[in-house]
């Protein structure tokens, strides 16, 4: 029976460029979507542009234009970027997308019934000289947890989400200046009722998540959760759908989650498929956006009593990818473009690279020297090498004819293996797992020597392995993968290239001008 399975990857800010942070946490939703259509499973892979809130504005005064046109250009970017990329969407959307904006309002309607939300007076930072409030990213500060420079909505540096008011000295990004503290009504969604519920999805899902987020999500439950609001004194974003409210905005953290509901059709959300087992929904993002996917999201699924949608059930978090020692940062002009890379290296290195390397345990530091020495040594001299050195001897020796397998070498274990951590959503031990196989190839052609013995059996035996690896590499490194099978697809070899060149340091030092 096919499953429905839904693979939310988390919504980029349309306030700039793709980055190799971009990059390295949303891979692995390109793998398993691509995975999982492979078995048959009826895929929804979705995603889309962050295009409301303080980014994009802070962003367009920047630019000198309107946040409607800085959204609808880095929308354009990104849809470029992710294309370039290989990846895969069934959906590509914008929150400013007519369909998302009328969902988001439909749920806060339905949300506004139920008993978890409430008008709250409270502080919000004001700055005089401009004459506004001042919403999250409008303002920067120090972390008063860590007390580390810190956005005003969270800290890159401790992970805790924060209130722009609970910043120390905080200033304000449009004029530098010092904003005083004013009362304002908001409307708040009272998290901190809804704490039980989810410390029970935890619970219940925890042996299915990555360990950063497990222990995040624990360490805010046992923090006890606070209520938040959900909206805010801003002129970008989506309307509040409640009479009296004209001059307020959803907030954004209370409408870019609910993407993955109003770009997914319904079958894939509603909770109903749930109780069947037919549903699986993975969630797929770095880790400064773990609690929005573990608590935020679930929360207001939870508050919405209208309605009932799928929880999520996999969440897969990547650590921080940093470049050359320092943390990557759009505002401080420390990164590399996705654009960038794809326009100086083979798409299937940077797949492979970033799958390789990330991981939920420990941030990972980008250097051009570590690119090069993992690309070459495991992509170029063992996958490459593999199939490149076999295949010349098929041509050379053999006359192009493609030899029938002498025994075949069986590999039901890694298969296995490889199949429960991709369902798992644990992309990295896979890969392990695939190029635990190329090794295997590589060892079985040294071991038994064809170029002294020309043994078709054994030249046989090393196209199966390579036919065997090669699908295992399918959602890894795809364009790589459809060359060797389209070589492979007939007794007859055709035409083949070298399938990876090898890096030269030098060269790339020079084009980056490091």
């Amino acid at each position: 029976m096919k499953q429905k399975v839904l693979i939310g990857l988390s919504w980029p800010y349309a306030n700039g460029r793709l980055h190799i942070g971009h990059v390295a946490s949303s891979l692995p939703a390109d793998v398993l979507a691509r995975y999982h259509r492979s078995i048959g499973n009826e895929v929804s892979f979705i995603t889309g542009s962050d295009c409301f809130g303080t980014p994009i504005l802070v962003q367009s005064i920047k630019e000198n234009t309107t946040p409607t046109a800085v959204a609808g250009k880095y929308h354009q970017h990104h849809t470029a970027d992710f294309k370039a990329l290989g990846f895969t969407f069934d959906n590509y959307d914008a929150t400013m997308s007519a369909r998302h904006m009328k969902f988001v309002q439909e749920f806060h309607t339905q949300l506004y019934a139920g008993k978890y939300i409430f008008e709250k007076t409270a502080p919000q930072l004001y700055c005089e000289k401009c004459n506004k409030y001042l919403p999250d990213r409008y303002v920067e500060g120090t972390c008063p947890h860590c007390k580390k420079d810190a956005k005003g909505d969270s800290c890159d540096h401790c992970g805790k989400i924060i209130e722009p008011e609970e910043l120390i000295n905080p200033k304000c990004k449009l004029c530098g200046g010092t904003p005083s503290v004013k009362d304002t009504t908001q409307l708040y969604l009272k998290l901190s009722a809804l704490q039980p519920q989810i410390q029970k999805f935890l619970d219940e899902r925890k042996d299915k998540w990555t360990a950063n987020a497990v222990g995040m999500t624990q360490r805010y439950l046992n923090e006890g959760l606070h209520d938040r609001a959900i909206t805010r004194s801003i002129e970008w974003g989506v309307p509040v759908p409640k009479d009296g409210w004209d001059d307020k905005k959803i907030y954004i953290w209370a409408e870019n989650v609910l993407g993955y509901l109003s770009a997914s059709e319904q079958a894939f959300t509603l909770e109903k498929n749930s109780a069947t087992g037919r549903a699986l929904h993975y969630y797929v993002h770095a880790k400064d956006n773990i609690p929005f996917h573990s608590i935020i999201l679930p929360g207001l699924i939870m508050a919405n009593t209208k309605a009932k949608y799928h929880l999520p059930d996999i969440i897969v978090a990547s650590e921080y990818v940093n470049l050359a020692g320092a943390k990557i940062s759009k505002s401080k002009g420390n990164l590399i473009t996705a654009e960038e890379l794809y326009t100086a290296f083979d798409v299937d290195m940077i797949r492979y690279y970033f799958l390789r390397t990330t991981n939920d345990k420990k941030d990972t530091n980008f250097t051009f020297e570590d690119f090069v020495n993992i690309i070459n040594g495991e992509l170029v001299n063992n996958f490459g090498n593999l199939v490149n050195r076999t295949l010349s001897f098929v041509k050379t020796k053999f006359e192009n004819k493609i030899p029938k397998a002498g025994k075949i070498v069986e590999f039901d274990t890694e298969e296995h293996e490889y199949e429960a951590h991709l369902l798992a959503g644990n992309v990295s031990r896979a890969l392990q797992i695939a190029m635990d196989v190329v090794n295997a190839g590589n060892k079985y052609f040294a071991d038994n020597k064809p170029w002294v013995t020309n043994d078709k059996k054994i030249i046989g035996d090393v196209v199966g392995i390579i036919k065997t690896a090669t699908n295992l590499l399918a959602p890894f490194i795809p364009t790589a993968c459809e060359k060797v099978k389209k070589w492979l697809e007939t007794d007859t070899l055709p035409e083949i290239e070298i399938l990876f060149k090898r890096l030269d340091i030098k060269e790339i030092k020079e084009r980056f001008e490091i």
